[in-house]
């Protein structure tokens, strides 16, 4: 089972996602693929660069794992937004608990709704406060600010 806030030990890698769904009752949900190994050397048979080759001959493919996946849903969201990974960097101004599955205690995200607490809005909006989630996936990274904690059910 996933866990946001903590270590994940049992994924060796970050997750694939599969698929994204916004629902019209301000629900947002995700399905995600937890990794598999592949065997080395294997998939590289279509590659022409001898150097990139061998390279990858001695390397593991990951590919997700479509009888480990999970359904994730946020109620009552507030904001989301979905980055392709390539292009973002790891900022050391945020304060982030666990591996793949994280919650922020800090960043620029929850700074950056905090500045509709200061006209109130946030606070009359959602008086039971709000929190900060965040997906690594393998290609994508995933932000979250929901007055809920997230459901996670094992898809069979």
């Amino acid at each position: 089972m996933i866990n946001f806030g903590l270590e994940n030990e049992e994924i060796n890698t970050a997750p694939f996602l599969i698929k994204a769904i916004e629902e019209e009752n301000d629900n947002l949900k995700f399905i995600v693929a937890l990794p598999t190994e592949g065997q080395k050397g294997t998939d590289i048979d279509d590659i022409e660069i001898s150097a990139l080759k061998k390279i990858l001959s001695e390397s593991t493919p990951i590919y997700p794992n479509k009888n480990n996946l999970y359904e994730i849903v946020f109620e009552n969201y507030i904001l989301h937004q979905t980055r392709n990974e390539s292009y973002t960097i790891w900022d050391n101004y945020e304060v982030r608990k666990g591996k793949y599955f994280i919650i922020f205690e800090k960043s620029r995200l929850l700074d950056y709704i905090s500045q509709l607490v200061e006209i109130g809005l946030v606070e009359y909006l959602f008086p039971n406060g709000y929190k900060h989630y965040g997906i690594y996936c393998q290609n994508h990274i995933i932000d979250i600010i929901t007055t809920k904690a997230p459901v996670i059910k094992k898809c069979i």
